[in-house]
């Protein structure tokens, strides 16, 4: 790699931002904005020095093709990383940068869909949506490609606050969970409205309209054009505070975290797309294993399951096993990490798995909820502070329902693939 380029990575400050790495063919300018340069790659970062340390060293294909042929680097300084995503989804999308479109994965990269229907709704996919999205609508609109799936679920669910919209895939009678959370203006996914007999007032639905115009125009990165449009106040600082200084963001996401572990609860299901269930199965310690399950928007993701024999010394100690498969699983970032990971177990097993978490370096953006559910008790930990359980009965019941379908699937995998080992060190 070029020396200009390394001292340019040792000079970047610790801050949020894009960076932009340039070839030699056309012109040597630095502006990002000129149209004949030659952009090999456009990325973000949460803290510009330290992702950019990185490619000093070649790690991989991309490094070294980068370490090769780049000429050239600069960066742009923005408020937080959230604002770091949405300007390099722009940059990716006007530039076509050659390494974005020669790594880009369809599995791994992620838009914004917003079907075509009077009131649209909005949820995220990647390039080749699964059957069930099209069952409802068609979609006429999508907004990306975005690298971070997990920065962009943060990013809807700020925008949500401010901007109600709607996630319901098929229309309802009775509100919906977001409508009464004030996430969604709720006549937008009713029955009556999907058969176009009783339309909302007017004024009702301009709002709609509205509240997903702005949305459009924060994922492409048009703030500052929003800004000028918006006449109500709380709006505008409802939009600075989206794109503030990253402190904002922690507080944000702080106040988040906080709220899955109050009374304010049902937030955990009306986000979440992927959970991963964790269940343990030994006999007196003997041929101990553990298991991951994984629910994809509530339903079983086979693929995706996954076995893992322990390795620790023989032992009764399911905490001490649960720290390893959580420890060994955080070990793979290829994997997709998940919105809520719950264990299946009680409080000893939960602050295992709390401590494999907080040991690991995921980003604030990515880090899942963690929860535990105790059955004898019908308790799940992780829910409120001190450690203080909370009746499981207690919980909306759709998050009932998805902690004891995850627990159902991961118990009986876990006891299957148990006996499973256990028949070949039978007959060894």
């Amino acid at each position: 790699m070029k020396e200009s380029i390394i001292q340019k990575i040792h000079s970047a400050p610790h801050e949020s931002g894009v960076y932009i790495f340039y070839g030699s063919r056309k012109s040597n300018t630095s502006s990002i904005q000129h149209p004949t340069s030659n952009i090999l790659y456009v990325g973000k970062a949460a803290d510009l020095k330290n992702r950019l340390r990185s490619y000093v060293k070649i790690t991989d294909i991309k490094t070294e093709m980068l370490h090769e042929n780049a000429t050239k680097l600069a960066y742009i300084v923005l408020r937080s990383e959230i604002e770091a995503l949405i300007e390099e989804s722009r940059l990716i999308k006007e530039l076509k940068p050659k390494y974005n479109v020669l790594w880009q994965d369809d599995k791994s990269y992620s838009y914004v869909y917003f079907t075509n229907e009077i009131f649209p709704k909005i949820f995220i996919g990647h390039e080749n949506l699964p059957n069930r999205y099209s069952l409802t609508a068609n979609h006429s609109k999508r907004i990306g490609p975005f690298t971070d799936g997990a920065a962009l679920r943060l990013v809807l669910k700020m925008l949500r606050h401010y901007f109600p919209y709607c996630t319901c895939f098929r229309p309802h009678l009775r509100d919906c969970l977001n409508a009464q959370m004030g996430r969604c203006l709720g006549f937008c996914c009713k029955g009556v409205i999907a058969n176009n007999s009783n339309l909302p007032q007017k004024n009702n639905a301009n709002q709609y309209l509205k509240n997903i115009k702005s949305i459009k125009m924060v994922l492409r990165g048009q703030s500052k054009k929003l800004l000028k449009t918006l006449s109500d106040r709380k709006e505008k600082i409802a939009l600075e505070n989206i794109f503030s200084h990253r402190e904002y963001i922690r507080d944000a996401v702080s106040e988040f975290e906080s709220r899955h572990r109050t009374s304010n609860i049902p937030h955990l299901t009306s986000d979440i797309q992927r959970v991963e269930c964790y269940d343990l199965s030994n006999l007196s310690g003997k041929e101990a294993v553990g298991v991951m399950t994984v629910l994809k928007n509530g339903e079983s993701d086979k693929s995706q399951w996954r076995t893992f024999k322990i390795k620790s010394a023989p032992t009764r100690d399911d905490p001490r096993m649960m720290r390893e498969i959580i420890s060994r699983r955080l070990n793979h970032p290829e994997w997709p990490y998940p919105d809520l990971m719950i264990i299946d177990g009680g409080i000893t097993q939960f602050r295992a798995a709390r401590n494999a978490l907080a040991r690991h370096p995921i980003s604030h953006l990515s880090r899942p909820t963690l929860i535990s559910f105790a059955k004898p008790q019908k308790l799940v930990y992780g829910l409120k502070s001190n450690d203080e359980p909370t009746p499981i009965t207690e919980l909306a019941a759709e998050l009932q329902k998805l902690i004891e379908k995850a627990i159902y699937y991961t118990h009986g995998f876990a006891i299957r693939y148990h006996r499973k080992v256990r028949g070949k060190e039978l007959f060894r």
